[in-house]
């Protein structure tokens, strides 16, 4: 027993130190994307620092969108009572719009056409590292502070997550739903499906279960194709279990 409570120890303490070193290494990114953005304005050039605003307020309306998944896939039955399962993995999807269009554009801004190193005459203008310094500082940033902080905030607390969000981001995802851009996915999950024998078994029974219990992110995700909307998912068993009574 102490001989695996010594190596959980180690883990992590292996683990912290590994996440020490990368939040360091984020604080040293941050100041150069920052302090680059500053020196460029100071030589006359606004741009870095517009996209450089621009690129922050998309990566705050991630945040809110990304905690907003979580509180309503938790509160779904408590907001909408008569809505169904399928309207749920819409909405889903349709929130999901966002994310990619986000960190799409947001990396696009946020990279500096050159990284000035401060005090000095010296810069890291294109190639390799200037590639690695954008997408490990929008990464880590996208990561840490857009994806899993507000999850777990609105984890913690949905009601409260929802009552700062949802008058300014529940307008936007709606619109987006309305216009029904996320189809196409649905078409392809479809086919896709279809062709692959995706479905799970007894289907009728998930509206039931989804009622009595709230909605699951994948239960949520699985009514976007509403007749094929599993009430339980196939799992290796099941597969075993056919395999045996077919031979």
């Amino acid at each position: 027993m102490s001989s695996a409570e010594g190596t959980s120890k180690v883990s992590e303490g292996l683990r912290t130190a590994f996440g020490s070193v990368l939040l360091v290494a984020w604080l040293a990114e941050t100041i150069l994307w920052v302090y680059g953005a500053i020196h460029a304005l100071g030589d006359g050039d606004p741009g870095p620092a517009i996209r450089a605003v621009c690129a922050l307020l998309l990566m705050v309306l991630l945040a809110g969108m990304e905690g907003l998944e979580v509180g309503v896939i938790d509160l779904w039955r408590e907001l909408y009572p008569e809505r169904s399962s399928n309207d749920l993995a819409g909405w889903l999807a349709a929130r999901q719009l966002f994310v990619a269009l986000i960190v799409t554009t947001a990396t696009l801004l946020a990279e500096p056409e050159s990284i000035p190193i401060p005090f000095t005459t010296m810069a890291i203008t294109g190639g390799v590292v200037l590639k690695a310094f954008t997408i490990t500082w929008t990464g880590f940033t996208v990561l840490w502070f857009m994806q899993i902080l507000p999850k777990h905030m609105a984890a913690m607390n949905p009601h409260r997550y929802l009552q700062h969000t949802r008058s300014l981001l529940f307008p936007l995802v709606e619109i987006v739903r309305q216009s029904g851009i996320y189809k196409p996915a649905v078409w392809a999950a479809t086919a896709v499906e279809r062709r692959l024998d995706w479905e799970a078994e007894e289907p009728g029974v998930e509206e039931e279960t989804v009622a009595r219990r709230g909605s699951s992110l994948a239960e949520g995700w699985a009514a976007l194709v509403p007749e094929r909307a599993p009430a339980t998912r196939r799992s290796p068993n099941d597969d075993r279990t056919a395999g045996s009574t077919g031979s």
